[in-house]
């Protein structure tokens, strides 16, 4: 673990080093003297209480697994390197505790033995999340355990052609605004996590959506790691 440890605040170091350019910074107009300072102090006290957030997150994460059910040799290689620095990079960026777990998630399951992913796939969940608010993320979540299984079945969801997804989770959820849902679909989309039905029905007039492959990728990855 202490090894672990080790290599995770390595890697937070290299991504520090590149997280200012103060020459620049310090070339804006009228304010860049201002915006120095905030940044290098307040602005790096955020940052740095994030990182040891997310290392401690880590830690307490990968103490969950067995000796042997860690693989030690992932941190060794470019793709390893890669998500780690992209991890700690995406968790410098967000006050979210609940993204900040996600992301402590991720990398647990890749460093966890015989977990299956393609190589490219950790990095793309990160960015995922990263694009997405904690709320934004449970309105995904929601709309993928109530649409999912039907779905990926073949099966209705069981609502009228002529009401849309908006209409039918406020009415599941009271949490989540119509309006807001609406928008929060549109991101969603540009994501790649779910696209919007097309088709004449009678009565439809658009706004419902179905589960995406990879959608059902992340969701098995993320699911698949306990907590």
């Amino acid at each position: 673990m202490d090894e672990l440890k080790d290599k995770l605040v390595q890697a937070s170091k290299v991504y520090g080093d590149q997280i200012l350019v103060r020459a620049g910074i310090n070339a804006i107009p009228f304010v860049g003297g201002s915006l120095d300072i905030l940044l290098s102090s307040s602005g790096q006290k955020f940052v740095l209480r994030r990182i040891e957030t997310f290392i401690n997150e880590i830690s307490e994460q990968v103490s969950q697994l067995a000796g042997d059910k860690i693989n030690k040799d992932f941190l060794a290689t470019e793709q390893g390197f890669d998500l780690i620095v992209k991890a700690f990079s995406s968790a410098s960026r967000t006050r979210q505790q609940e993204k900040l777990k996600m992301y402590a998630r991720i990398v647990r399951g890749t460093l966890t033995e015989g977990k299956d992913f393609e190589e490219d796939e950790p990095e793309m969940f990160l960015r995922i999340i990263e694009e997405l608010t904690a709320k934004e993320f449970r309105v995904a979540r929601c709309l993928y355990e109530l649409k999912g299984t039907k779905e990926q079945q073949g099966a209705d969801d069981g609502i009228d052609r002529g009401s849309n997804d908006a209409d039918w989770m406020s009415n599941k959820h009271k949490e989540f605004d119509k309006n807001e849902l609406i928008s929060t679909f549109v991101r969603l989309e540009r994501t790649g996590l779910i696209r919007e039905r097309v088709g004449m029905y009678l009565g439809y007039m658009g706004g419902r959506y179905l589960i995406n492959p990879l959608f059902t990728k992340f969701m098995t990855f993320i699911d698949e790691i306990k907590e």
